[in-house]
């Protein structure tokens, strides 16, 4: 079986349980708690219920014991999840620090999505996920012989935090503390192929979220005085550019 292929089914079955958490960390709800019932009702979950895609495609996602509709949301988290799983073994590859590229894709999932549709980025999601992020990544320099290159990193990290953190006092709320500590994240993955990397990484996110908000403006589902969450562009930005310099080595 393709490494690609196992790569997507462990990301569908794990974004199952995201979704799970993508549900209950905005609300402070125990995450543990919720991975047993269905997203969107909290409703114990069946026999079938466990299954990614399945549970949703029964009864087109309607729950069976007080029929509410969990929406698409969910879903999409547990396909977007099996394509981030499958691209980033494509593009990492069998190396040492490919753990810690799929914990990042873990927690840049969860968070882009609970950005999305709360504009809120926890930090009991954030904080113990950069830091488990982290020591995956400097385990899998040290095995690799590139632990010269980590501390680039930690200072391309910090580098787009300080920048973002000067760029929200200056926007004055149009880019939350959230998006600040976020940026440090992103900004150590990136940092680890250089700043020729991170820099893309950094300027793309404010292109994505401002091309999206013309588009949304254009179709009026945005007015100039409104903000749009700005993690899920950061995240995307990071990506993009993580996988062109990794794709180009």
């Amino acid at each position: 079986m393709s490494a690609y292929l196992v790569a997507a089914l462990a990301g569908l079955i794990l974004g199952r349980f995201l979704s799970a958490a993508v549900e209950a960390a905005p609300a402070g709800a125990p995450v543990h708690s919720a991975v047993g019932t269905r997203p969107g009702c909290g409703c114990r979950s069946g026999r079938w219920g466990h299954l990614p895609i399945v549970w949703w495609v029964a009864r087109r996602g309607r729950c069976p014991r007080c029929e509410a509709l969990p929406g698409i949301v969910h879903p999409l988290i547990e396909v977007v999840t099996a394509g981030a799983f499958a691209g980033t073994v494509h593009f990492v590859g069998p190396t040492w620090t490919l753990p810690a590229y799929l914990w990042f894709a873990v927690v840049t999932v969860v968070l882009g999505f609970i950005d999305f549709g709360h504009h809120l980025i926890p930090n009991r999601i954030l904080v113990p996920g950069t830091i488990v992020a982290v020591v995956l990544l400097a385990a899998g320099a040290a095995r690799e012989d590139r632990l010269g290159d980590l501390p680039e990193s930690l200072m391309t990290g910090l580098g787009y935090f300080v920048a973002l953190g000067a760029a929200a006092f200056l926007t004055r709320g149009a880019i939350g503390m959230g998006d600040v500590k976020l940026a440090f994240l992103l900004g150590v993955f990136a940092g680890y192929g250089g700043w020729e990397v991170a820099v893309p990484a950094a300027a793309g996110a404010f292109l994505l979220a401002g091309l999206a908000a013309v588009i949304l403006i254009a179709l009026r589902r945005l007015t100039r005085n409104d903000h749009i969450p700005f993690g899920p562009f950061m995240v995307a930005a990071a990506w993009i550019a993580i996988a062109r310099d990794l794709g180009a080595g």
